[in-house]
């Protein structure tokens, strides 16, 4: 099956979740120059300044766009009241890593530099579902390290964090060979699996990033790659959390959708995200 097919039958299997489709004031689509990015904002009702939720989508790399992750942008910035902009990155192989990387930090900064249009405040987070909690654990890595906005929060729904697939993964049919194709579309060169950007794992210096929420599912294959961030980001002094969803398997387009099926992990990560966004 070509990249195109699997892309196609990921984004077509998502669309057929049937779930509620959260009311927010306002969805406004544009492009951010000069690389022409596309980005998703999402306006709560409330009148006050909000803090903002940078969204980037699952799709195992290769898939995943604004319109699958439509509901799950809704769902946050509904329940959290929060200005939520999502990130059309550009999907692999056409891009290749630190080309999506590069687009998410550009939008970051796009928001930083429009508060006052945006009507935020001063708390940011990060959030990512299954191959967009990779890169959102990763931006943070690259926000840390070029002295970029500072980051209040990040919540890390079922991500892939380990692409060496080197004893992180609890192998369940043939997922370990599905990851390890993701990986080969993602990255230019084979050992660029092994950079702290592409496998957060993997990283040697997690100090000083931003408090984390990690939600895990159990029979999820990943789990056991999140478990062990979670020991890595507490060794080195970082705030966090996790939250295995028990009798449940890897979210994917349930947690995409905002389904009945994923939101027992979502309101897990609003409730944290609004701890961590709306209060002092």
């Amino acid at each position: 099956m070509s990249y195109h097919e699997i892309r196609a039958k990921i984004n077509a299997k998502c669309m057929e979740i049937q779930a509620h489709t959260p009311d927010v004031a306002q969805v406004k689509d544009i492009l951010i120059l000069p690389s022409k990015i596309p980005l998703r904002l999402y306006f709560p009702t409330t009148q006050q300044r909000c803090p903002l939720i940078l969204l980037i989508h699952g799709g195992a790399w290769v898939a995943g766009n604004l319109d699958t992750h439509d509901n799950l942008a809704r769902y946050l910035c509904s329940e959290v009241e929060a200005v939520v902009v999502s990130v059309s990155y550009l999907n692999a192989p056409e891009g290749k890593f630190p080309l999506q990387l590069e687009q998410c930090y550009e939008a970051l900064l796009w928001t930083t530099q429009n508060i006052k249009d945006l009507n935020i405040n001063d708390k940011i987070a990060i959030v990512g579902d299954s191959s967009g909690g990779n890169m959102a654990a990763a931006l943070c890595m690259m926000v840390r390290d070029r002295q970029g906005p500072k980051l209040s929060y990040q919540v890390l729904i079922n991500p892939a964090l380990d692409l060496s697939c080197e004893g992180t993964l609890q192998p369940q049919g043939d997922r370990l060979d599905f990851l390890r194709w993701q990986a080969s579309m993602y990255v230019k060169k084979p050992d660029e699996v092994y950079h702290p950007y592409v496998s957060p794992l993997l990283g040697d210096n997690l100090k000083s990033l931003p408090p984390a929420l990690i939600l895990v599912a159990e029979h999820d294959d990943l789990r056991k790659a999140g478990e062990a961030y979670v020991e890595k980001l507490r060794l080195a002094q970082v705030p966090t959390e996790i939250y295995c969803q028990m009798n449940s398997n890897h979210l994917a387009g349930n947690g995409a959708r905002a389904s009945d099926i994923a939101r027992e992990s979502l309101d897990i990560a609003v409730a944290a995200l609004r701890n961590a966004l709306l209060f002092p």
